[in-house]
């Protein structure tokens, strides 16, 4: 079964239960594939980066085979820019976190189409391909957004959550995790780096655990209890906060 969301955030949870651990949120307009169900519990497939997880079934809302195909070959996505809001006739009022994708969208009557309902769009959008300098603009809209595992939203995100949405907004695709984006553009040295490229960071064992957003000048921005500057080094980052070595430098990675 083919779905789309048609909530403003709905979390994806690593097990079937309301207290399980979100591992990633679907945002408004985010499409996915129904793998497998549990009692009240569907899950899930990202259509974006095919992330999967539970979701309850009362979120769910499909859409055929052929609305599905269409919606993902709409890209680069028009995006919301802001945090915007949709108004359908029947369902209501939608708030739209920034980087909500706005399926069937038609920038000259600002409508946007789920099923057979079209609702209105009330905030500013975005489309195409654009540069490491934008990437970091919408980045640093998220400046002291709190840390939340799994988040994707000024309201709370998490490391790749950050980076991964800064990102989408301009046109360019990240998956979810550290750990995986770190497998994609090209490796480049600390020294050489430019803004907006990304570093990653290891624990003991040599895991990928953390990334965040080089700005050029010896600091970096990230998300890390709340998202903000710090600077770093070659030994990895050094918390302005609370004056020490918060990360283990990896790798610089430059993803276009």
């Amino acid at each position: 079964m083919k779905a789309i969301n048609f909530a403003s955030i709905v979390p994806v949870r690593a097990t079937h239960a309301d207290e399980s651990e979100i591992m990633t949120q679907m945002l408004f307009g985010d499409t996915f594939e129904i793998l497998d169900t549990f009692k009240q519990w569907r899950y899930i497939k990202t259509a974006y980066d095919h992330y999967e997880g539970w979701i309850d079934e009362k979120v769910v809302s499909e859409i055929s085979d052929e609305e599905f195909e269409t919606l993902n070959k709409q890209q680069p996505y028009y995006t919301a820019q802001i945090v915007s809001e949709a108004v359908f006739p029947q369902s209501g009022r939608f708030l739209l976190p920034m980087g909500s994708v706005l399926p069937n969208f038609n920038p000259k009557t600002m409508t946007l189409k789920i099923g057979n309902e079209t609702g209105i769009f009330y905030g500013d959008f975005i489309t195409g391909k654009h540069d490491k300098t934008k990437v970091l603009d919408f980045a640093f809209t998220y400046e002291n957004s709190p840390y939340l595992w799994g988040g994707k939203t000024h309201f709370g995100l998490d490391c790749s959550g950050l980076t991964q949405m800064a990102y989408k907004i301009c046109g360019h695709f990240l998956l979810r995790n550290a750990k995986d984006q770190a497998t994609q553009g090209t490796p480049v040295k600390l020294s050489e780096a430019e803004a907006g490229d990304l570093a990653f960071f290891t624990n003991d064992k040599g895991k990928v655990i953390h990334v965040g957003f080089l700005l050029g000048d010896g600091t970096i921005f990230h998300s890390h209890g709340n998202a903000h500057i710090d600077d770093i080094d070659e030994k990895g980052i050094w918390s302005r906060k609370f004056q020490r070595y918060s990360h283990r430098l990896s790798d610089v990675r430059r993803i276009f």
